[in-house]
C-alpha cells in the first residue's frame, strides 16, 4: 500500500525530465538564427546592388550629358563641323552673317517675356531652323535607350548650351516607390566661347557706329547683310607625277632648303625640306613600304636621335591616283608615329 503513490508520481517525472532535455537541447539553432537572419541579410544586399547600380548609371548619364554640351559649344561656330572631332571643310560654312540672323538672337527679348532659347528632343531628325539643325547634332553622342533635350540660349554676352540626358531604370516597385523614380537623368550647361567674333563685334561698334548713326536707314542696312560670293579656298590644284616633282613641291609649301646630313651610323641621308625650326620634310612617291622600312625609317631614325639640328621629321605621301594604291598600310603608320614620325597624306 505504502508503494503505490510512487509508481503514480514517477510518470510524472519522467515527462518533465524530457521537456527539460528539450528545452536545452541547442541542436538546430544555427539553422533556426540562419532562417530567420539570411532574408534581412539578402533583403540588405539586393537593396544595395540596386543603389549601386542606379549610382553608377546617374554618373553615366551625366557624363553623356556633359560631352555632348561641351562638343556642342565647341562646334557651335560651324553646323559643318564634325561634331567629335571638330574638323571640317573650309569652303563649307553657315554664311558671314549668321550671328545676326540665324543665331536666336532674339532670345534677348526673353530676359523680358519670361521665355527664349530653342530646344530640340534627343534623338531627332528634324530640324528646322540653323540653330535646330546644330542642336540635333548631339544625337549621334547618344547611345541607344537613351533620351533627352537640347537646348541653346543667346543672350549677346552669354551664350548657352544646356543638354538634358535621361535614361530609364528598371528596379523594384517597392524601390522606385521608395526613390520616387524609375529613371537616372542629368543635366549640363556649357556657354559657347566666340572670342574672335567678339572682339571683331567690339571694334567693329567702336569704330563705325558713329559714323553711321543717321546715315542710313533700317531697310538699306538689312538689304546690305547679303553673304559674299564663295570662292574657293583650297588654291590652285597640284598634279604630281614625279618623286622630284613632289619633293620641289614640298619645299615651296614649308619654305625649307634641301640638305645632306650624315647618321650617326655614317650613311648619308637627304632631307628633301628643312624648314626654319629644324622640321625634316620628306616626300614620297613611288617607293615601296619595304623599302622605306630598310632604307629610308632608319636614317630618320638615327637623324631624330642623335642629330640637334633636326628637331623633327614628317613623310609626305602623294597619291599616284584616286584608288589611294602604295598608301602607307594602318600597321605602319602607327609605327612610325610610335618612333616619333609623323605621316601627312596629300590627295
Amino acid at each position: 500500500m505504502r508503494l503505490h503513490p510512487v509508481r503514480r508520481a514517477r510518470p510524472r517525472v519522467v515527462r518533465r525530465s524530457r521537456l527539460r532535455q528539450i528545452i536545452n537541447n541547442e541542436l538546430g539553432t544555427f539553422t533556426l538564427e540562419a532562417s530567420l537572419v539570411f532574408p534581412v541579410i539578402l533583403i540588405c544586399t539586393v537593396t544595395l546592388l540596386f543603389v549601386g547600380m542606379f549610382a553608377y548609371q546617374h554618373v553615366y548619364v551625366g557624363q553623356l550629358a556633359r560631352s555632348a554640351a561641351e562638343k556642342l559649344a565647341f562646334t557651335w561656330t560651324n553646323s559643318h563641323k564634325d561634331i567629335s572631332t571638330g574638323s571640317y571643310n573650309p569652303q563649307e560654312t553657315d554664311g558671314l552673317y549668321w550671328r545676326l540672323t540665324q543665331d536666336n538672337v532674339s532670345d534677348l527679348f526673353g530676359l523680358l517675356l519670361g521665355r527664349s532659347g530653342a530646344s530640340v528632343a534627343l534623338p531627332t531628325n528634324q530640324a528646322n531652323g540653323l540653330v535646330e539643325k546644330k542642336l540635333a547634332k548631339a544625337a549621334v553622342l547618344l547611345p541607344t535607350g537613351v533620351t533627352g533635350t537640347a537646348s541653346y540660349t543667346n543672350y549677346l554676352l552669354d551664350h548657352r548650351v544646356e543638354v538634358t540626358v535621361n535614361k530609364s531604370f528598371i528596379m523594384p516597385s517597392i524601390l522606385s516607390r521608395w526613390m520616387h523614380t524609375t529613371q537616372t537623368e542629368s543635366k549640363a550647361i556649357v556657354h559657347v566661347i566666340d572670342s574672335i567674333e567678339l572682339i571683331r563685334t567690339t571694334d567693329l561698334t567702336r569704330t563705325y557706329l558713329p559714323t553711321l548713326v543717321g546715315r542710313i536707314s533700317s531697310e538699306k542696312a538689312k538689304a546690305a547683310l547679303v553673304d559674299p560670293v564663295k570662292s574657293d579656298l583650297s588654291g590652285p590644284s597640284v598634279s604630281i607625277q614625279s618623286e622630284r616633282q613632289a619633293s620641289s613641291y614640298l619645299r615651296s609649301l614649308v619654305g625649307g632648303t634641301e640638305v645632306v646630313r650624315t647618321t650617326a651610323s655614317g650613311k648619308s641621308r637627304k632631307i628633301d625640306a628643312l624648314d626654319a625650326r629644324g622640321v625634316g620634310h620628306q616626300a614620297f612617291y613611288s617607293l615601296t613600304e619595304a623599302q622605306l622600312r630598310t632604307e629610308q625609317l632608319p636614317k630618320d631614325v638615327e637623324l631624330l636621335e642623335h642629330d640637334p639640328t633636326v628637331k623633327g621629321i614628317v613623310w609626305h605621301f602623294f597619291k599616284k591616283d584616286a584608288s589611294g594604291k602604295g598608301m602607307p598600310t594602318a600597321s605602319f603608320r602607327k609605327e612610325l608615329e610610335r618612333k616619333g614620325i609623323v605621316v601627312v597624306i596629300h590627295n
